[in-house]
């Protein structure tokens, strides 16, 4: 969409001095698309003079702000990793990005920092939002056109030209004589919903090995304290590369990350509350009870399991790639939609890397109390 609108002037219908570009960084995007975008778009940018801010978020609570890193008519670096990226909030949740729900690594990290600078340049004013959602993405047009209000004006260029993304990349790579890849976090689980976007995450990683260790790291917590997670749909990444047969290196430095960081045991309680529209509210408290040593951590495992009467059973099986030791205090249902009315909760003892911190959500006391209520037969 940039592309065009800086190169076809016939195309745009406004003076490139009343254009403001703006990117907000995740903090991880792939190696690969910020070599291409420094060495084609940031030239490009500065030989038409335009304005062009890079910002990012603060800290982990939005009333931290944003850290705007860049904002220059001649950028000449990409500056895209701020003080609080997207991985620093999911390893400090023990967590992954979710392709269900509500796209919330979208609206912390970019949502969340676009619309602060846009505020901050519009002052009040009217605006145009420019956004590149292709030809087959009406339906994310339409959900952004339910933001728009008397200043802000939500467009779609792409769709206007109907533009699909291989237009798009057809337009890069005969303006810039290169192939582009999709930019992406290197954790995304959307670049591995699709068989091509598999094979193509795995070549990356190939390429650039940090990537995978990453990646995996971000799994393999937010796996031990929660087996439903896991970066793709039905099995998990560690999975896909020890069967790929290619990516001996990236495993190698993660069985050597798991051998060198801190681990510790967490007690992990998690609620969830049935809603009106048949879904749930989930709740959870992660509480740390011991750091240390892998082998150590393993032992305090052992002796609570020894002080509270219960076995330490191993793997879930409901995941057939799960092989973390856990000590179940509580088990909810295994199928969240035959609960009862009622809330439901589980509760057990693990361990994992120490990257997690004590985390209690905020409506997680009310939950657990109510998911432990004797229920009486009248």
């Amino acid at each position: 969409m940039l592309t065009r609108l800086l190169t076809q002037p016939d195309v745009r219908d406004f003076n490139l001095d009343e254009l403001v570009v703006i990117t907000a960084g995740t903090g991880h995007e792939w190696p690969k698309t910020l070599e291409l975008a420094s060495q084609n778009m940031l030239p490009l940018m500065a030989s038409k003079g335009v304005r062009y801010i890079q910002v990012a978020r603060r800290g982990p609570q939005e009333a931290d702000g944003v850290d705007v890193t860049s904002d220059s008519k001649r950028p000449d670096a990409l500056q895209l990793v701020g003080n609080w990226t997207l991985a620093n909030e999911m390893l400090d949740g023990a967590t992954v990005p979710q392709t269900c729900g509500d796209r919330i690594c979208s609206q912390h990290f970019k949502a969340f920092a676009l619309d602060t600078v846009i505020a901050a340049i519009t002052q009040g004013q009217p605006y145009r939002h420019l956004m590149g959602y292709s030809v087959h993405e009406q339906k994310r047009a339409t959900r952004d056109s339910l933001y728009n209000t008397g200043v802000r004006q939500g467009e779609y260029p792409l769709i206007s030209w109907e533009w699909s993304r291989q237009d798009a990349h057809r337009l890069l790579e005969n303006t810039f004589d290169t192939q582009w890849i999709k930019s992406a976090c290197v954790y995304c689980p959307f670049a591995l919903s699709t068989e091509a976007g598999k094979t193509a995450t795995l070549e990356q990683f190939a390429a650039d090995p940090n990537a995978g260790l990453l990646a995996l790291a971000m799994e393999y917590t937010a796996t031990c304290l929660n087996p439903t997670q896991g970066l793709i749909k039905g099995q998990r990444l560690l999975t896909l590369l020890r069967s790929s047969g290619e990516a001996g290196e990236v495993l190698t430095m993660f069985a050597e990350y798991l051998a060198a960081v801190p681990w510790a045991v967490y007690e992990v309680r998690r609620t969830l509350s049935p809603r009106v529209d048949g879904r749930f509210n989930y709740a959870r408290s992660i509480q740390i009870l011991h750091a240390g040593a892998r082998t150590d951590m393993h032992k305090r495992l052992k002796t609570s399991a020894v002080a509270l009467k219960t076995p330490v059973s191993v793997g879930d099986p409901r995941f057939p790639d799960d092989q973390h030791p856990r000590l179940w205090l509580r088990r909810r249902h295994p199928d969240p939609r035959n609960l009862p009315t009622q809330a439901d909760a589980e509760h057990f003892i693990t361990i994992a890397p120490a990257t997690a911190v004590n985390k209690t959500g905020p409506g997680f006391h009310t939950a657990w109390a109510s998911a432990s209520q004797y229920k009486l037969a009248v």
